[in-house]
């Protein structure tokens, strides 16, 4: 082989890398260019879920009559809603439309399977309806059924939305029965919260000390609370709590803290008071000094 020939030989070798290494330079490129459109995908999904977890809660009022089907006139089993659903977050509109129909039932004296309760407005409507045909069969004194249910926003602070969901009740008889339930909801986490999620570790048994000077407090200067004999209508503990603005509220239903005349009475505990017993997430920034007063 002479010289000429071995170096054209070795040429071909040299083309060939040559050439790979600008088909390898172009595949690359179209990887970083696909890897680039994937990246800028996923930052944009993860913005829009990030976005969605900052944005607030966005509320929408639904207000619905409910009529007994096939029934005419003004003794019509009926249930007036006036709900709350949020438009960015389903779950916690299935939550709060549970809470709701369950604060409507009891509607009987009768024991109260919890696993067979409604969840859904519409369920709820069909029991309440059923229960009102039994009870007026073959009666020519009808007792007249009616449910309200309703839901408002009593707070809104701290990224925390406080809803009071209000239940009445009527069955026939002399008065209807009411019902008031806080729903508390961390906007950050779009979680329900408890008062056992906003009490520090082993802080109970404060917490319900400082609501017993309350209802002392409720008792000796309130005009409802001196009518009141607390040996019949002793001090009661209660969940039923919300962090407002300017202090802790609780609520209680009728007959917890006296007979039903005096209605759902609401006693006040100022943040000072619980110092310690409260997680800082739950205790406004600048909450006012004066509580407002135990009603």
């Amino acid at each position: 082989m002479t010289t000429s020939t071995r170096y054209q030989w070795l040429a071909v070798p040299a083309l060939l890398l040559a050439l790979t290494a600008c088909d390898q330079t172009g595949d690359d490129q179209t990887v970083d260019d696909q890897n680039a459109t994937q990246d800028n995908v996923s930052s944009t999904a993860s913005t829009t879920d990030t976005q969605d977890q900052q944005d607030g809660l966005s509320p929408t009022f639904v207000n619905r009559t409910i009529t007994a089907p096939d029934c005419e006139g003004d003794d019509c089993a009926s249930i007036e809603i006036h709900m709350i659903e949020f438009d960015n977050a389903p779950e916690l509109s299935r939550q709060l439309e549970q809470r709701l129909v369950r604060m409507g039932n009891p509607v009987s004296d009768s024991g109260i399977d919890e696993d067979n309760l409604p969840s859904t407005v519409d369920t709820y409507a069909e029991g309440f309806f059923d229960q009102s045909a039994r009870a007026n069969e073959d009666t020519d004194n009808s007792s007249h059924y009616y449910a309200s249910l309703e839901a408002e926003e009593v707070s809104r602070h701290d990224d925390l939305l406080i809803l009071e969901l209000k239940s009445h009740v009527m069955t026939g008889g002399a008065h209807g029965m009411p019902g008031t339930d806080y729903m508390v909801i961390d906007e950050t986490t779009r979680q329900v919260v408890t008062l056992d999620d906003m009490l520090e570790e082993g802080q109970k048994p404060a917490f319900e000390a400082a609501l017993k000077d309350a209802w002392q407090d409720w008792q000796e200067n309130s005009e409802v609370g001196q009518t009141l004999d607390p040996i019949n209508w002793p001090f009661s503990p209660s969940d039923n709590a919300a962090p407002l603005e300017d202090a802790m509220a609780v609520t209680y239903n009728v007959y917890d803290l006296g007979p039903y005349a005096i209605g759902q009475p609401t006693l006040t505990i100022p943040y000072s008071e619980l110092e310690g017993v409260l997680k800082p997430r739950f205790v406004p920034e600048s909450p006012a000094t004066d509580a407002p007063e135990s009603r």
